[in-house]
């Protein structure tokens, strides 16, 4: 009981204590016994609140002995801690759904809603609860109902754990998750696809980076699933090759000599290597520019008229980087969204293949290599054989972030149970839409029909 000597707190008494009540176990109408006082806190703006709820007490006529006493308490009141549950939502709320740490939720309560006693440890044990009630059971079938047909797989590591997520891009919601300590093998993969399968998860299309954990284990789990390499992670790794084949260009530039040491003979003439250090500065400003992209949505560039003019003064210092930009504006075309079929795609992609420049440029060689790999660019391109297909796992990478963010200020929350309550808090935070987005398979072309038979 709340201890009020010395406290100035705003003192408010509500009652609930009819003559008779209803018995929660049978039902039979049971005259009151007794009236006893409970206190709780109450979250307020102004200044320090308890309320005083003063509560009947009831013995039961019919239930057996050791049964038959209950107290009638709403249920805002349902608890056995000193905090009403609106004020243990709100604290919850503030870490689930506002993304502050455990200690910043406990201050906010002490300093801002009068809280005065409130620990981070009650918060902590508050979340756990939260997140233990919640009704993944019923968000799962709910999910497998409204589920798109897509699914993004991804894992994420957090120190000594890991964790299994799958999401459903094209409706924006969590599906499933799973977290474990080490690292995972493919049989975690399998198992983990196999509880999917059995909640009634049947995807026409999965999404996954260029991990080696997923391609077999989804062939198994779902054969009639088509898998689509994330486009994202390839245009990443092609750039990561291009980054080192920018470097190996501008160092075929012409050096700076070595000044030598001492006064120049010549006082106001400029010094010979000061146009060739100059060249080098535009050149190397201008490599981030080399890998943007040409523009956004097949519309509006991406490059402002400052940044245009960067890029084509130093491929007019630097003739051999004309060769890069020319690949990296290709690669974007290739897939791209003028890219809306199969043969289109493979026409575009024996172009830059066939392209003497590409070829004989030593570091494009890894990135013509990739190109040249027929089951990989069959992955790549699998969501051409939809109309409305996700072609990343960039949904699913932005939730894991979205933990791994959490986490940094989340230090409190380390234990699998702590854990596990959060995972299912985020799992259920965007709610299953009503009227779901289903993945549209594409018509094929009579062409498309040809080539694929074969194949």
């Amino acid at each position: 009981m709340l201890n009020l000597s010395g406290l100035d707190a705003c003192h408010k008494i509500f009652g609930i204590a009819p003559e008779a009540a209803r018995c929660p176990r049978c039902g039979t109408w049971s005259p009151r016994n007794e009236i006893r006082s409970r206190f709780f806190w109450e979250a307020h703006l102004h200044r320090p609140t308890v309320i005083e709820l003063q509560c009947g007490c009831y013995l039961c006529p019919r239930c057996e002995k050791g049964q038959q006493w209950f107290m009638l308490v709403p249920a805002d009141f349902q608890t056995r801690r000193q905090y009403a549950v609106p004020a243990q939502r709100m604290l919850v709320d503030l870490v689930r759904k506002y993304k502050m740490s455990i200690e910043g939720a406990a201050a906010v309560g002490r300093e801002v809603l009068h809280l005065k006693k409130l620990d981070a440890t009650t918060v902590l044990g508050w979340l756990r609860e939260e997140g233990e009630a919640v009704d993944l059971l019923a968000y799962t079938q709910a999910a497998v109902e409204a589920f798109s047909g897509q699914m993004a797989l991804d894992e994420v590591y957090d120190g000594e754990w890991y964790l299994l997520k799958a999401t459903d891009p094209l409706n924006g919601i969590e599906l499933a998750s799973h977290l474990e300590k080490g690292s995972p093998s493919e049989d975690d993969i399998r198992q983990f696809l196999m509880k999917l399968k059995d909640a009634g998860f049947e995807p026409k299309l999965v999404s996954t980076d260029g991990s080696s954990l997923y391609p077999e284990v989804i062939a198994k789990v779902w054969p009639n699933a088509k898998h689509q390499r994330c486009v994202f992670h390839f245009i990443k790794q092609v750039n990561d090759d291009l980054r080192s084949a920018f470097w190996a260009v501008y160092e075929t530039m012409p050096k700076v000599p070595k000044r030598k040491r001492g006064r120049p003979k010549k006082r106001g003439r400029p010094r010979k290597d000061t146009h060739k250090r100059e060249n080098r500065r535009k050149v190397r400003a201008a490599r981030y520019l080399l890998l943007k992209r040409e523009s956004r949505d097949g519309e509006r560039t991406r490059f402002s008229d400052k940044e245009r003019a960067t890029l084509d003064e130093a491929i007019a210092l630097c003739p051999a980087l004309g060769v890069l930009r020319r690949f990296v504006v290709a690669l974007h075309v290739l897939f791209g969204r003028t890219t809306d079929s199969h043969e289109l795609a493979e026409q575009r992609r024996q172009e830059m293949l066939s392209d003497a420049e590409f070829n004989v440029t030593a570091g494009l060689a890894k990135s013509m290599d990739r190109l040249r790999d027929d089951d990989l660019f069959e992955r790549l391109t699998r969501y051409l054989d939809f109309d409305n297909a996700d072609k990343t796992s960039n949904h699913v990478e932005r939730e894991n972030r979205e933990f791994r963010k959490r986490q940094k200020g989340h230090y409190r929350i380390r234990s699998r149970r702590s854990l596990c309550a959060l995972l299912n808090l985020l799992t259920v935070r965007r709610p299953v839409p009503g009227q779901p987005v289903r993945l549209i398979p594409k018509a094929c072309s009579a062409a498309e029909e040809e080539v694929r038979e074969a194949a």
